[in-house]
């Protein structure tokens, strides 16, 4: 009978400590290119970060997304062989959650392709 009295309290608990996750962008990038990648950065991201990529390396990347309540697209920036600037728009986040589970980057040469994997079907 205690246990029962007890399953209300353990339930605000629970609900308290999932409320408490941070919103963040699931990314993962693969550098399929023939140069190292410098300075690669994912927006929006509260916290800025810069990554590199060697040749043939892949990275799990996560962005901090809790500042944004709007809707709007990412965008990823870098420098590639030849100090050359490159910058894309891409995908749609709403209220400032990720739609995808994760997104998959795949850097080539000449393009980059992005793929989003969704686990929820609604």
């Amino acid at each position: 009978m205690r246990g029962i009295k007890l399953i209300p309290g353990y339930a605000l608990v629970l609900t308290v400590l999932l409320s408490c996750q941070t919103n963040e962008g699931k990314f993962r990038i693969s550098n399929k290119s023939d140069y190292d990648i410098d300075s690669l950065q994912i927006s929006p991201d509260a916290n800025h970060q810069l990554i590199h990529l060697k040749k043939d390396e892949t990275v799990a990347f996560n962005t901090n997304m809790d500042e944004i309540s709007t809707d709007g697209a990412y965008s990823i920036a870098f420098k590639s062989a030849h100090n050359q600037q490159v910058l894309r728009r891409f995908g749609y986040y709403t209220n400032g959650h990720q739609l995808e589970e994760v997104i998959n980057i795949t850097i080539l040469n000449d393009t980059i392709l992005i793929n989003g994997k969704f686990d929820n079907l609604y």
